[in-house]
């Protein structure tokens, strides 16, 4: 039978019990960390929301833009263009977010993350002139960012060209 002196026996005890401490202490830190990114995100959707609701002249813009992007102005346009941009950034940033965070994140908040950036997209660029300037705009964003946005904006053609893929594949 093998014999350890009961200060080795205490000292190993010791240091599991720290290790388990430390890592419980680096998964709430890591956690926290999360949350403030998704925080600084969501702080970011709604100071643009605010900016952007504070003015009729924006709301005009987008209005008319919507309708039609090149019925506007160089500067309307440049200012169109630009608030468009902002929201594809800020879903591309979450989208990120969530999906590079797999292992922390529940799975129901992951779909429902993801759900409610479709809701955002169709609610921003589901009008004639917003899907002109989004297909100006899709070759700037990297692939699965664009099939995000083009899939929310028309679910039956993404699902027919995938469909289209897996037939193709078929013996």
């Amino acid at each position: 039978m093998l014999s350890l002196p009961i200060g080795q026996v205490v000292g190993a005890l010791a240091v599991v019990l720290t290790l388990a401490y430390l890592a419980r202490q680096v998964r709430q830190a890591n956690r926290q960390d999360l949350l403030s990114s998704f925080q600084h995100t969501y702080d970011s959707i709604n100071e643009f929301l605010l900016s952007t609701m504070e003015s009729a002249e924006v709301a005009d813009l987008v209005v008319r833009g919507r309708g039609s992007c090149e019925a506007l102005s160089e500067p309307e346009r440049l200012r169109f263009d630009h608030f468009h941009l902002v929201i594809l950034n800020i879903i591309e940033a979450h989208l990120f977010q969530v999906d590079r965070t797999t292992d922390a994140l529940e799975k129901d908040y992951r779909e429902w993350a993801r759900e409610n950036m479709e809701v955002v997209v169709q609610s921003y660029f589901d009008f004639p002139g917003t899907r002109t300037l989004w297909s100006t705009l899709k070759p700037f964003f990297e692939p699965s960012i664009r099939d995000f946005v083009s899939q929310a904006l028309d679910p039956a053609a993404a699902s027919s060209a995938v469909e289209g893929q897996v037939s193709g594949l078929a013996p």
